[in-house]
């Protein structure tokens, strides 16, 4: 079973990926402004607008999201 961690740690395991989620990873790691205690993907979604984000960095961050999520989510 895998240890809890936050989004911001999960993401900065990713940042060596070679793809889209490991690109974004590197970038979100850079912003000093990323929200280290995000806790939805609204809010995470609400930050990157704020930065007017591109369509294709939304869909990334979503996607990494929703991976994260899956991975940490509660056995019933």
């Amino acid at each position: 079973m895998q240890k809890f961690t936050t989004f911001y740690e999960w993401l900065g395991k990713q940042k060596n990926l070679h793809s889209p989620l490991g690109g974004w990873a590197r970038e979100a790691l850079r912003d000093e402004g990323f929200p280290k205690d995000v806790a939805s993907l609204d809010a995470l979604q609400e930050h990157l607008r704020k930065g007017e984000a591109s369509a294709s960095t939304l869909a990334t961050a979503r996607l990494a999201w929703l991976t994260y999520s899956r991975a940490f989510a509660k056995k019933s």
